[in-house]
């Protein structure tokens, strides 16, 4: 719901390398959802009648962060229109770092805000020299 891109782009932002291994050695287990076995958080979206969703809370956590990665639909004068300004509590502790740029970290992950999508990367596969 977010977590590795708020978590990526401040660390990145800030000065941190991002690095990504060539073969997986540890991932989500999702196969039960596959085999019509029900995931732990279907439950929860069911009680709360928003499928997709699982609260109210989390439907304001996603509007934060689509405003830490800068989409449109979630500007300061859109959240503040649509009543959500606690959507932005504290904000400035929790932000981008100051020593690279949101726009430089985009780029690096292929993310287009504007046209909402996501491009290949081709620093994932490739092999650095020792």
């Amino acid at each position: 719901m977010g977590e590795e891109i708020a978590l990526s782009s401040r660390a990145w932002t800030a000065g941190y390398n991002i690095y990504a291994p060539r073969r997986n050695y540890i991932a989500h287990e999702y196969r039960p959802g596959r085999m019509g076995l029900p995931k732990f958080w279907g439950s929860v979206g069911r009680l709360f009648r928003r499928p997709g969703f699982n609260t109210p809370l989390q439907l304001k956590a996603v509007q934060r962060i689509k405003h830490l990665i800068g989409y449109e639909d979630a500007a300061t004068d859109k959240v503040e229109a649509a009543g959500n300004l606690d959507v932005l509590t504290e904000f400035d502790n929790y932000a981008m770092g100051h020593e690279r740029s949101l726009a430089d970290y985009l780029q690096l992950v292929g993310i287009d805000v504007v046209n909402k999508k996501c491009n290949a990367i081709s620093w994932c596969n490739r092999e650095e020299l020792a």
